[in-house]
């Protein structure tokens, strides 16, 4: 017997249906060594369903597909990858599944062949593709696909050969096709200008828009007799399930409303019964009623025993070549980190490195007082997951302050020694604090500021004695997916894909498993090339000094929405490929597109980050005690994020340094050049 998290009650762990719980995730629980508890999903977030023709079910749950029987029961996992997959969808034959597979920086096709109990990726490593669907020939896949920087179109691929051909080359976006039951009709969703469509081509008649809205449309699904088709409606109230009657006119009604429905295409069972995700469960309905049934699924996995985490142990940064004598800083208004908007009319008394006293205006005389009138003062701005390029050289240190960077952590080879030379005052820098995969370290290693672990369930489960001595030590242990975490314990994950709440704000019972009894945080890591405003920010002044700089990746089809978790996100960028210092900015505008204020766009780059890294009293804030790292910007970055470039000095470690130095440093000691 099994404890069932969030119900309450007691669920058995047992066969159903024939179906016997194979799936590789308890293989590795049962052997690995120590006590490991099992649980019993009955529940999921932002799942997604798909049917066979013999009325089996797939979905996708923490990560993995998963098999149902027809009626519902015991599920069974065939997936067990590296990477988080999702989406699956059936061959027309139910020989094989479809499904995309999500690696750091793009979305890419497998297929699952159930004779051969084997996958096997399909999509060229080079593009992003996703939103397969089969033709009903069983030989052709039709999809979406980001290439040549021309948004996402619809191409289609030929399995024998393995030839692609494009479909649709439309200006925008593309995506979520759908061949309707007799392959003659191709629907698909069109985004330009901020404005949807639901496309339709009917065979050799030109494409046309039957449904346009200013709210996000998607996931389309025909009715098998292709009468009609289904599609979502992405409201304020939340999202919907609605219908296009391809009558002459065309009718539109809304389907289904009023439920926490997940973003996928419904599923046909036939012309009057389909399938569909919500309210962390499968329904399904009968076209002509008004209510639906819950499917019933039992996902069991195992999980290592929650151990309370004790007291963390303090973090101290060390301060090298700290300034003597003391210093006052002034300007119109500043946001001290910590929350509550602006303060005005202080003074920001800094003795050595540290702030001592955040007090009102008064005459100090013999004080060394900066005057900036008329700026805003922020906390440094803190990257707590970035990449530095293999060759930076000492140059880089400066570029980076100027855009505000004042703490940075990586896994960079040389970051001990940047560390040391970017903390003197002729050549400063941002603070470099050391991070470490787990496989690089032992027990006895000196301690990184960040270790990370990826991989899947089995990997974390081999290392979670390892992730438990080191977060023992005050150590943050960063997962790089949902089922590596899972495994091991770590409380950070890298988040951009691993939603925290479903479209309404809830989080399920697979969420609350994955976050046991204590906290996650995520990190960002969401900025790709269709991120608001990043022409502007590749165009700023410190950006045009780093030569060489590489374009932003179209990574995500559509913005994930982060906002009912902004308590728990921290500013990443490594996953976002862009040069360090714009890559930083980059995060800032697209934490703002994902629905984050830009008060708590701060916070992620300031007392969040510093909390996950263990800092929270040292950096990330403008406070009595704290560090003295601080930017003045021109602008008001709480009302607009994107004013956070407009930087024109930034103090690190007690020391002042204008922009306009920082980077006639940089260009005086040699030329930086930052590859891939």
């Amino acid at each position: 017997m099994v404890s069932c998290m969030s119900c309450g009650s007691i669920v058995p762990a047992k066969r159903s249906g024939g179906f016997l719980i194979a799936s590789a995730v308890l293989a590795l629980f049962a052997g690995s060594n120590g006590a490991h508890g099992q649980v019993t999903l009955t529940e999921g977030t932002n799942f997604t369903v798909d049917v066979a023709v013999d009325g089996r079910l797939a979905i996708d749950l923490l990560g993995s597909i998963w098999i149902l029987p027809p009626s519902g029961g015991t599920a069974e996992s065939i997936t067990n990858g590296l990477m988080p997959v999702r989406r699956p969808r059936w061959s027309p034959d139910a020989e094989a599944l479809v499904y995309q597979a999500r690696s750091p920086n793009r979305e890419q096709l497998w297929l699952f062949r159930f004779d051969e109990q084997a996958a096997q990726k399909i999509s060229d490593s080079e593009y992003i593709d996703q939103h397969a669907d089969w033709h009903p020939d069983g030989e052709r896949l039709v999809y979406s696909s980001a290439r040549n920087g021309s948004g996402f179109d619809i191409w289609e691929l030929d399995l024998p050969t393995r030839l692609t051909w494009r479909l649709t080359d439309l200006p925008g976006d593309e995506s979520e096709p759908t061949w309707s039951a007799d392959g003659r009709d191709l629907a698909y969703v069109h985004r330009l200008d901020g404005k949807w469509s639901l496309m339709l081509r009917n065979h050799g008649e030109p494409d046309q828009a039957i449904v346009t809205s200013e709210q996000r449309l998607s996931a389309p699904a025909w009715r098998p007799d292709g009468s009609l088709l289904t599609f979502q409606r992405h409201g304020h109230d939340g999202l919907s399930i609605d219908m296009v009657i391809l009558s002459k006119p065309r009718i539109v009604r809304t389907l289904i409303s009023g439920e926490d429905i997940f973003v996928a295409p419904v599923a046909w069972l036939d012309r009057l019964q389909f399938v569909y995700t919500a309210n962390g469960l499968i329904r399904k309905r009968m076209f002509n009623s008004w209510t639906s049934t819950t499917v019933p699924f039992r996902a069991t996995i195992g999980r290592p025993e929650h151990h309370e985490a004790g007291p963390r142990p303090p973090r101290i940064l060390p301060m090298i070549d700290e300034p003597t004598g003391q210093r006052v800083y002034r300007t119109t208004r500043l946001f001290d980190g910590i929350g509550g908007g602006y303060r005005e009319g202080l003074d920001i008394v800094v003795d050595g490195g540290t702030i001592t006293a955040v007090e009102g205006r008064r005459d100090r005389p013999g004080a060394i007082v900066v005057d900036l009138d008329d700026l805003t003062i922020v906390p440094g701005f803190i990257d707590s997951y970035a990449a530095l390029p293999a060759n930076a050289d000492d140059s880089l240190g400066p570029l980076l302050l100027a855009f505000g960077v004042t703490t940075i952590v990586t896994d960079h080879a040389d970051s001990a020694r940047l560390n040391q030379r970017w903390s003197q005052s002729d050549l400063p820098g941002p603070r470099v604090l050391a991070a470490s995969s787990i496989n690089d370290l032992q027990p006895d290693s000196v301690a990184p500021w960040l270790v990370t672990i990826s991989g899947d369930m089995a990997a974390g489960i081999e290392h979670r004695s390892s992730v438990a001595h080191w977060q023992a030590r005050g150590i943050p242990v960063l997962a790089e997916t949902w089922q590596v975490g899972l495994g091991s314990g770590a409380a950070l994950m890298l988040g951009a894909e691993s939603l925290p709440a479903s479209p309404g704000g809830i989080r399920y019972q697979d969420m609350q498993l994955a976050n046991g009894s204590g906290s996650i945080t995520l990190i960002s890591g969401l900025a790709d090339s269709m991120t608001p405003d990043l022409d502007a920010l590749l165009d700023s002044r410190q950006a045009r000094t780093i030569p060489n700089r590489l374009t932003a990746l179209r990574r995500f089809a559509d913005t994930p929405a982060l906002s009912a978790a902004a308590g728990s996100i921290v500013l990443g960028s490594k996953p976002n490929g862009l040069p360090p210092g714009v890559a930083l900015h980059a995060e800032f505008r697209a934490l703002a597109a994902a629905g984050l204020n830009h008060e708590q766009v701060l916070r992620a780059a300031g007392v969040n980050a510093a909390a996950s890294l263990g800092l929270g009293l040292q950096i990330g804030r403008i406070a009595v005690g704290a560090v003295a790292d601080f930017v003045f910007v021109d602008g008001d970055p709480l009302g607009d994020i994107n004013d956070a470039i407009n930087v024109i000095a930034v103090v690190r470690n007690g020391r002042f340094f204008s922009t306009a130095g920082l980077i006639e440093r940089a260009e005086n000691v040699e030329s930086v050049e930052i590859v891939e």
